[in-house]
């Protein structure tokens, strides 16, 4: 039994290391390319700097290319057009809006798939991949990014299943993605948000 399970963690890591890590983020930016958008289970997690869970949240996440997203929690609700971001506090009944470029912290899964990998040394790591899923490590080259790492699972069919971020804080977020349907009816105006009457506006533009 052991001789077969060593020979299945040698097989395992061969088929890992026969790609390089350059190589499954073009599979990543392939497959982002082949499609118009997805929708999918969502959820959050967020760790301080001790490592100490600082809340979790769940919802509806729906990507479409050009930067388009929204993010659907219970009590928040996030909306980009590609160039703004609305960022409603349904607790506090207010919508902070902004310009998506100024806003680092965002969902822009672009960022992550297209904008950041150049910028950053790349890597597998060995021990968080799986025969289903690699992990891929993005380090920064220089100082001058908001975060430390990002670290990205890739499915077989060149999915995000996860993502995990530590910034310059050593706040680490944790974001994944379930039941992912590809190629949804989804118009842009879906990715419009409009203030409802009565709530406050914070305009950050």
């Amino acid at each position: 039994m052991k001789t077969k399970i060593f020979i299945f963690i040698c097989l395992v890591s061969s088929i890992i290391y026969s790609q390089s890590a350059n190589d499954y983020i073009k599979k990543v930016q392939n497959k982002f390319n082949s499609i118009t958008n997805f929708t999918a289970n969502f959820s959050q997690n967020y760790f301080d700097a001790q490592g100490h869970d600082q809340g979790k949240s769940a919802g509806k996440f729906s990507y479409k290319r050009k930067n388009k997203f929204i993010v659907d929690l219970k009590n928040q609700f996030i909306v980009s057009d590609g160039q703004t971001i609305w960022n409603n506090d349904k607790r506090f009944n207010r919508v902070v809006i902004s310009n998506l470029s100024d806003d680092p912290t965002s969902f822009s899964l672009e960022r992550f798939v297209f904008d950041y990998p150049p910028l950053c040394k790349n890597k597998i790591v060995t021990e968080e991949s799986t025969k289903g899923e690699i992990c891929i490590d993005l380090t920064p080259k220089d100082q001058d990014m908001e975060f430390k790492y990002v670290k990205i699972w890739i499915t077989n069919d060149g999915m995000i299943s996860r993502i995990e971020v530590l910034d310059r804080g050593d706040m680490r977020y944790a974001f994944q993605f379930t039941d992912l349907k590809i190629n949804q009816d989804l118009p842009d105006s879906r990715f419009t948000y409009y203030p409802p009457k009565g709530i406050k506006i914070i305009d950050l533009r």
